[in-house]
């Protein structure tokens, strides 16, 4: 667990805590970073002494989102290519910043999101991924990939829909971009606790996870893969899923 941007402890009990490292950034999101994330979250997923793990921010920000000097720098490599090839490789990068964020969803593990000063744009795309989220009470939130002119493509406009259930709010913060607070992502379902200050935060983020870890791995686990599994099925193929997998234990 020794990573350029992330620092990775070993909590006891069962967590780990997994903290974004780029300070001076804001934890503002490169490749090296975005490959980390996907990187450390499977190898917990078979780490046999890691029952939960929280996820947070290092310095002011649990993230600030895409570092878009690091990303133009990137595209601007590829201007001697012509249009077909350099489409082609945006979308094998934009498919593996997709799945870096996935294995945090599909990670066996519960991920509890531990979030503070700001979660702007890429930060909502991984708070989402996540499956308990806490935060503090000055978080300022934004979905703010209209506002630099694309559509958000690697997780929020994906997975918003499937925990905010006011699809009217959901859409006014995504279409304007604009800056919300704790009080109101709270009223609408995208986290469910808000603290006063990150020391409050993370204690509850961690006393949540203790709690997890107390009980069978095999029963936790198989709860957060039958929730993702029933979220995206209906009722019927999910009650067909729970009964197999209970059944091969």
């Amino acid at each position: 667990y020794a990573y350029k941007c992330l620092i990775v402890s070993d909590l006891g009990d069962g967590i780990f805590h997994v903290q974004m490292n780029r300070p001076n950034k804001m934890n503002a999101l490169d490749m090296i970073i975005w490959n980390e994330i996907g990187d450390v979250f499977t190898k917990l997923d078979t780490d046999e002494n890691c029952r939960a793990v929280i996820l947070s921010g290092n310095g002011k920000a649990f993230s600030t989102g895409i570092d878009l000097s690091a990303f133009s720098q990137t595209l601007q490599q590829d201007d001697k290519l012509d249009t077909a090839r350099k489409s082609r490789k945006l979308l094998r990068m934009v498919e593996e910043m997709q799945l870096s964020f996935t294995k945090i969803e599909k990670c066996c593990k519960p991920v509890i999101a531990a979030i503070h000063g700001y979660c702007i744009g890429g930060g909502i795309d991984i708070m989402t991924a996540c499956d308990i989220r806490y935060s503090t009470k000055d978080t300022d939130f934004s979905v703010k990939e209209v506002a630099v002119g694309l559509a958000a493509d690697v997780g929020s406009l994906n997975r918003l829909p499937k925990i905010v259930g006011n699809h009217s709010w959901l859409r006014d913060v995504s279409l304007t971009a604009r800056h919300f607070g704790a009080a109101e992502a709270s009223q609408y379902g995208l986290i469910s606790r808000v603290f006063d200050s990150y020391d409050q935060v993370f204690a509850a983020a961690k006393e949540t996870a203790k709690s997890i870890a107390t009980s069978s791995p095999v029963a936790v686990q198989g709860t957060k893969i039958v929730l993702n599994y029933a979220r995206d099925h209906p009722v019927d193929d999910s009650l067909k899923f729970v009964a197999m997998w209970n059944m091969s234990q």
